[in-house]
């Protein structure tokens, strides 16, 4: 049988594939960090109820290790998290059916040993594509289809357990900054009509001044389809003529900006004719930083 993807440039064919495998490690650390961190706290080095540890030893001490030494590129310590160490942590005997079992049964109704067998066809192949090795046509068709099937499994038990929500809208799920910074939600102090806000001005090592450049990017509840609604930005002191849209803002810090308070706000607007929040959003981001006087 020949395969749809034959006609398709091999160069294509690896893009796609890696596109896939990302959003698929994007999916199982979500769920991973939402579900054990829940349950233990930081679960890299809690014990459980028998005394062991959540996380095997050898994938926390990596995981953890990678954080350190590399904290930009990962901010928490569930980034540095390898597809094979995700599906080791998900596949767990002990950990599987308290944890993930119901998230995942839409595509593995038989249990831990039916993931355990699907997921590893996925990472296999994806070390080939990481260190520039071909994979067959058949390796590209199981890693698309695949991890199609375990995100939309996903999707469906994100919005299965969100359907309790008056107000079913995107929210803002975390924040990262270019000082290296990563905010879970949770993190956030909630503003009167149901935003997020956080200030920065009292944190030295967080002070800006004329020439800087400062970049924010924020992570949507990725279950709503992005095309449905906007993302702003804007400002009391604005950097720009034109509004910048987008889930990351690069903001050029000016004399304009300098003062006890920079604020930088974002908003999201889902594409309809009502919103949750009364200034006509659904979420709101209200962050604030301090801006020195240019440097002598």
């Amino acid at each position: 049988m020949t395969s749809l993807l034959a006609p398709l440039r091999d160069s294509d064919i690896r893009s796609a594939c890696r596109e896939k495998i990302e959003a698929l490690e994007h999916w199982l650390r979500r769920l991973i960090e939402d579900t054990l961190s829940a349950k233990y706290g930081d679960y890299f080095t809690a014990l459980d109820e028998k005394g062991g540890r959540v996380v095997k030893t050898e994938i926390a001490q990596k995981a953890i290790a990678r954080k350190l030494s590399e904290p930009l590129r990962y901010p928490k310590t569930i980034d540095a998290l390898l597809l094979e160490e995700a599906i080791d942590i998900v596949c767990n005997p002990r950990l599987y059916n308290d944890n993930f079992r119901v998230a995942l049964a839409v595509i593995f109704p038989e249990g831990r040993d039916e993931a355990r067998t699907f997921l590893k066809r996925i990472s296999a192949p994806r070390n080939n594509l990481a260190h520039a090795n071909g994979i067959s046509l058949r390796q590209a068709e199981q890693i698309i289809c695949y991890t199609n099937d375990v995100i939309d499994s996903l999707k469906s038990y994100y919005r299965q357990i969100g359907m309790e929500k008056i107000y079913n809208a995107p929210l803002i799920l975390r924040v990262m900054d270019s000082f290296g910074n990563s905010f879970r939600r949770s993190e956030f102090s909630p503003t009167l009509d149901g935003g997020i806000l956080k200030s920065f001005c009292n944190l030295p090592e967080m002070y800006l001044w004329p020439g800087d450049d400062l970049a924010i990017e924020i992570e949507v509840d990725p279950t709503f389809d992005p095309t449905l609604y906007s993302i702003l930005w804007f400002s009391s002191k604005s950097w720009s003529n034109e509004p910048s849209i987008g889930s990351r803002v690069v903001i050029p810090i000016s004399n304009h900006q300098v003062g006890q308070q920079f604020d930088v706000q974002c908003k999201i607007t889902v594409n309809r004719d009502w919103h949750r929040m009364g200034m006509g959003a659904d979420d709101y981001l209200h962050l604030a930083y301090k801006v020195l006087p240019p440097r002598i």
